[in-house]
């Protein structure tokens, strides 16, 4: 019997942060897939497409587990071939991994490839891969399914997989791999007790790499590189990121929060209003009711500040804050 939900119950912080990447800003994505698949290189000029369908996984107790993946898309290349790709992200170990990618990678390719013709059934598997937010020396390079025939055929496929902590500060800049910014906490995990202890060697050396992260962020953003709907959506992933991975490490917040959080708010906020001019004024709304659901405000009082800074009429506040509530629910469904 399936269970009727359709929420990911098993979902983090770090699952949301991802897929929220993977929805909504496609262009980072595609360095992501670059560097995961060597296979692939793709120049950014692809047309995306979002394949957010519903799957299900089975348990033991016979129980169907609905869930709905934003992390599987579709790329097509500027000569018209398309790819499917199935993105997966883990933070802990999950000895059953394997069963639950190879559910998935059936239900995909069934519904995006399958061809019936002369009583035979073609699927496509998807390319797939997963990103590591921990690893350690036995963290495999990749992992391979393997499927045998009735008939003694065999047919596998490997799933590479990417680990964060391979990924210094130098090496994601470099290679444009703005996609794994809100997770660069990671590598920083096996320092948290001597920054909790208050060892000002370490919180000397985590305040100087982490700020490079920001500083370059601002950057880009000054040169044009990345847009401002980019750099504010790293900067808010990456303080979900802080919050779920350092709720119990208040020096830790502390430091990451001062150089990610409260010292870009004045800032970002002059430029995302700057270029949302540029862009256009309904992007500058949405952003900036985002942010201030995200800071605690109040309806009423969005709604009045909504008023006043875009000279809105009530009715047209109401809109544009119960479209961005309805968007943002629908993510975390």
């Amino acid at each position: 019997m399936a269970k009727e939900n359709d929420s990911n119950p098993g979902s983090t912080p770090y699952d949301d942060v991802f897929r929220t990447l993977v929805v909504e800003h496609s262009q980072l994505v595609i360095k992501l897939i670059n560097e995961m698949f060597p296979e692939v290189n793709y120049t950014g000029k692809e047309t995306t497409i979002q394949l957010n369908e519903t799957y299900f996984i089975n348990h033991d107790t016979s129980d169907q587990e609905k869930r709905i993946l934003d992390s599987v898309m579709a790329v097509i290349s500027i000569d018209g071939n398309q790819k499917i790709f199935h993105l997966e992200c883990q933070s802990t170990p999950d000895g059953s991994m394997l069963i639950r990618i190879f559910e998935y990678d059936t239900q995909i390719a069934l519904k995006t490839s399958n061809i019936l013709e002369d009583n035979t059934l073609e699927v496509t598997m998807p390319t797939t891969g997963i990103l590591y937010l921990r690893s350690n020396s036995s963290t495999p390079d990749y992992m391979t399914i393997k499927v045998n025939s009735p008939y003694g055929d065999t047919m596998t496929y490997d799933i590479p997989t990417l680990k964060l902590s391979e990924y210094d500060c130098n090496t994601i800049l470099e290679k444009e791999l703005y996609f794994l910014i809100p997770f660069y906490l990671f590598n920083f995990e096996d320092y948290f007790a001597k920054i909790e202890a208050g060892d000002m060697t370490v919180i000397d050396a985590f305040r100087t790499k982490y700020s490079e992260i920001y500083d370059k962020l601002k950057e880009l953003l000054i040169d044009g590189k990345i847009d401002a709907f980019t750099h504010h959506s790293i900067i808010m992933l990456t303080k979900k990121i802080i919050a779920a991975l350092a709720q119990n490490k208040a020096t830790v917040k502390e430091e990451a929060d001062k150089i990610m959080g409260g010292q870009v708010l004045d800032y970002e906020t002059k430029a995302i209003l700057k270029q949302g001019i540029e862009q256009g004024i309904e992007q500058g709304i949405q952003i900036f009711i985002q942010d201030k659901i995200e800071d605690g405000y109040p309806e009423d009082i969005i709604l009045e500040k909504l008023q006043k800074r875009y000279n809105l009429t009530l009715a047209k506040a109401m809109e544009d804050y119960e479209e961005v509530v309805k968007r943002t629910s629908g993510k975390t469904q």
